[in-house]
């Protein structure tokens, strides 16, 4: 089983007019681009396969987790601390 998930249970993310879902791996959180870049359907309501891919659920086209990090439209979320 990936130790990659999808927050498919949280509300949309939306940052300006683009839609985004939460992705976490075990280097990290990400915002990815909720657009297949196939077809355009919602890469949040697919599955993280055994070969560490995202499986849209429209046509079952298989994305790398990899490359979809890679994009320069994801955004990786960074820890910061808050002081008291």
């Amino acid at each position: 089983m990936s130790a990659t998930w999808i927050g498919k249970d949280l509300p949309p993310i939306r940052r300006g007019e683009r839609e985004y879902f939460l992705l976490g791996r075990e280097d990290g959180l990400y915002l990815v681009l909720n657009q297949c870049p196939h077809r355009g359907g919602p890469l949040k309501s697919g599955f993280v396969n055994d070969a560490d891919e995202i499986v849209c659920p429209q046509h079952g086209s298989a994305f790398s987790v990899e490359a979809l990090i890679a994009r320069p439209t994801t955004l990786r979320l960074i820890e910061q601390e808050i002081g008291p």
